[in-house]
C-alpha cells in the first residue's frame, strides 16, 4: 500500500514556526526584565543612612565633711550600652498612615526590656511579665493614658497606640522601672543597632529634617538631601547626661 504523502508546504510551515518561537526566546532573553513595583519605587526614592555616637564626659562630684571644695573624677559612663535607646526619624509636615506592628516590652528582673520601642500608630505592645513578682502597667503620658493593672508572672497585657507622640511607662509596684513608647504617624523611623548605625528608606527627594532623639538628650537635628537612587550619609553625636 503506498504511503500517503503530506499536504504540501506542511513541513515548511513547522519549520518556520519553530524558528520563529526559538527567535523569540533569545529576544526575550536578552531583553533587560520589566522592574517590580519595589524596583520602581526604590529608583525614584532615596534613602539615609549613617551612624550615632553618644558621649560621656567624665563628671566631677563635690565632697563632703572636711572638704568641702574638693571634686572627685567620675569615670565616664558606658555610652554604647545607651545606643539602641536612640531613634532616628524624619519629620513630617503631614501624617503618613503607616502599617500597624505588634511588639512587645517584656517585665524581666524589674526592667522593662526593651527600655525604648519606636512604633507606627495603630501598634499594639504586649507586656509579658517574666518575674516572679506583680508587675504594673501605666501612663499618664498626653499620648496615651491607660493603667493596665497589676499581674503575675507568666501572664501578659497589650495596649494598642492610635496617637502619636511619647509614652512614658511606669510600674505602680517598682518605681525604678521605666520604659518609653515612641510613636509615629509615618513610618520614616529606624531604631538605632549596636553598631550605632540605621538606615531610613523610602524618602521622596529633596530637603529634609532627620532628626536623632534620646530621652536624656532630646533631639539633634540636620538638614538633609536626599537624592532618588542614592543614600545620603548622616552622623550625629549626642552628649548623654546622667
Amino acid at each position: 500500500m503506498p504511503i500517503p504523502e503530506g499536504k504540501p508546504g506542511a513541513s515548511s510551515k513547522a519549520t518556520g514556526v519553530a524558528a520563529f518561537l526559538a527567535f523569540a526566546t533569545i529576544v526575550a532573553l536578552s531583553l533587560p526584565p520589566v522592574p517590580t513595583a519595589a524596583v520602581q519605587r526604590g529608583a525614584t526614592t532615596g534613602s539615609v543612612s549613617g551612624v550615632v555616637q553618644l558621649t560621656a564626659p567624665a563628671r566631677r562630684l563635690n565632697t563632703t565633711g572636711a572638704y568641702p571644695s574638693r571634686r572627685v573624677a567620675l569615670a565616664p559612663q558606658r555610652a554604647a550600652s545607651e545606643l539602641q535607646n536612640v531613634v532616628v526619624f524624619v519629620r513630617r509636615p503631614q501624617p503618613e498612615p503607616p502599617s500597624p506592628a505588634h511588639v512587645e516590652i517584656r517585665q524581666l528582673n524589674e526592667e522593662f526590656v526593651p527600655h525604648v520601642v519606636a512604633v507606627t500608630t495603630g501598634s499594639t505592645v504586649d507586656f509579658p511579665n517574666d518575674d516572679l513578682v506583680f508587675h504594673n502597667v501605666f501612663s499618664l503620658s498626653s499620648a496615651a493614658t491607660f493603667d493596665l493593672g497589676r499581674y503575675p508572672q507568666r501572664k501578659s497585657k497589650a495596649r494598642t497606640f492610635p496617637k502619636s507622640g511619647i509614652v512614658k511607662v511606669f510600674c505602680h509596684l517598682h518605681s525604678h522601672m521605666s520604659a518609653i513608647v515612641r510613636v509615629f504617624d509615618h513610618p520614616y523611623f529606624a531604631q538605632v543597632g549596636e553598631d550605632g548605625r540605621f538606615t531610613i528608606g523610602g524618602l521622596e527627594p529633596g530637603q529634609h529634617e532627620v532628626v536623632a532623639w534620646h530621652e536624656r538628650v532630646g533631639e539633634a537635628k540636620a538638614s538633609l538631601l536626599v537624592a532618588a537612587g542614592q543614600s545620603t550619609d548622616a552622623a550625629f553625636t549626642l552628649p548623654l547626661a546622667d
